[in-house]
């Protein structure tokens, strides 16, 4: 039995022995022992309930300084989670056993401009029906799934949606979303490309073949063997260009580019000096200003490409009236301009004008020499170099192409 809790008693009952001794002498000597009895026991309980008192107090503290440190290991712990969330390439969600919202990271909370909605639905937060299934069925089974969604709001985007019960604890479920719209549209660029190659080169390869064929069975037939010896060099021709354009492109996606001090001015005027008499031919004007001291750092010959790619493309998509060729600088940029007076170009075709293989009108662009990479290699070309192209147009306006490159930083003018 603790005896401590009695230390009261005893002081009680040594002072009523006092009281005891102090009326009834005959009784002093035993007052005067149950006082000292009782006192000691007293006086020895309140040291011992000080003592642990202030144990007690030392331990409290102790403990309350315990309780601190691991709350905040807690919250150190916490925020290195939200972090390792935040950094990582995915929407993620902490959602409760009813979908209802209990965490986002940095990412979906942009994304979907989740603020202060702890609770909502998933559904009224992504208004996706698919995500919306995928989690009700790992809440109804308890094991993970994964699909490919395509979310609609607050824009089109695909995304690999991944979901799985907490293992542990509460019947809670995480959710994250990686956005693979890039990846699938390289996919089917790739795809696109693969397929517009294979065409491309079948079809002179096909006519080389029917030609030749046709040229070994025949009988020794003089014109007939000029007509078609002179298509199947131009069949070949065109597969040398296509092959040469693909080489060009291949090097402009590689991102690796030797520059040197360009007169971009000069690489100007030598371009639409060699595509003077091709404008003629066609009865175009072709006009140019000639500036100087449009200075670039550059590699020559991709400048020249981009050039000329614009400058003959505008010959080739003009029936009449005038190419005007224009450079100028602008707050340290070098803007070139080649605006034609063609049928234009259809809004339906701007966004996809530079893909490679594009072709607005396919037949005419075969029949001018077209390889369809034109425009493709001018776009890699130009970011190459750390600039950016553009294009206006409307049908039957006619055309306007700008590159803006970025000048030398010494250029005074």
């Amino acid at each position: 039995m603790n005896w401590l809790k009695f230390a009261p008693v005893m002081g009680v009952l040594a002072f009523l022995a006092a009281a005891v001794g102090y009326f009834v002498p005959e009784a002093r000597g035993v007052a005067l022992a149950a006082v000292a009895g009782f006192g000691l026991a007293s006086l020895l309980g309140w040291i011992e309930t000080a003592r642990r008192y202030d144990f007690g107090l030392k331990e409290g503290e102790r403990l309350r300084s315990e309780i601190m440190g691991l709350e905040s290991e807690v919250v150190r712990h916490r925020d290195a989670l939200d972090d390792l969330a935040d950094g990582l390439d995915a929407m993620i969600f902490l959602l409760d056993q009813n979908l209802r919202l209990l965490y986002a990271n940095s990412r979906a909370a942009e994304f979907f401009g989740i603020t202060d909605r702890d609770g909502d639905l998933l559904k009224a937060i992504t208004l996706s029906d698919d995500l919306d299934q995928l989690t009700m069925e790992v809440v109804r089974t308890r094991v993970g799934s994964s699909r490919e969604v395509v979310l609609h709001h607050p824009r089109m985007r695909i995304v690999q949606a991944q979901c799985w019960p907490e293992e542990f604890g509460q019947d809670r479920l995480f959710l994250s979303l990686r956005d693979v719209t890039e990846l699938r549209h390289l996919e089917t660029v790739r795809r696109d490309f693969v397929a517009n190659v294979s065409h491309e080169l079948r079809t002179p390869m096909t006519t080389i073949r029917a030609m030749a064929e046709t040229l070994e069975e025949g009988e020794d037939d003089g014109e007939l063997q000029v007509r078609y010896l002179g298509k199947i060099i131009r069949e070949v021709d065109r597969l040398t260009r296509i092959t040469d354009d693909l080489l060009t492109l291949s090097i402009a996606e590689s991102g690796t580019v030797q520059k040197i001090e360009c007169d971009f001015g000069e690489i100007v005027g030598s371009v639409v000096t060699q595509l003077e008499k091709k404008a003629k031919e066609k009865g175009l004007t072709l006009s140019f200003g000639r500036p100087v001291g449009l200075l670039v750092d550059g590699n020559e010959t991709q400048l020249t490409q981009i050039v000329f790619n614009l400058v003959d493309n505008a010959i080739n998509y003009s029936n009449e009236g005038e190419v005007k060729v224009s450079t100028t600088l602008d707050h340290g940029m070098v803007e070139f301009r080649v605006q034609d007076s063609g049928l234009g170009i259809g809004s339906e075709h701007l966004p996809r004008i530079f893909e490679r293989f594009y072709r607005v009108d396919k037949g005419r662009s075969r029949a001018s020499g077209g390889t369809g990479l034109g425009l493709a290699i001018v776009k890699h070309l130009v970011e190459l170099h750390g600039g950016e192209v553009g294009v206006e147009s409307a049908l039957n306006r006619g055309s306007t192409f700008s590159v803006r490159l970025p000048g030398r930083r010494d250029d005074s003018l």
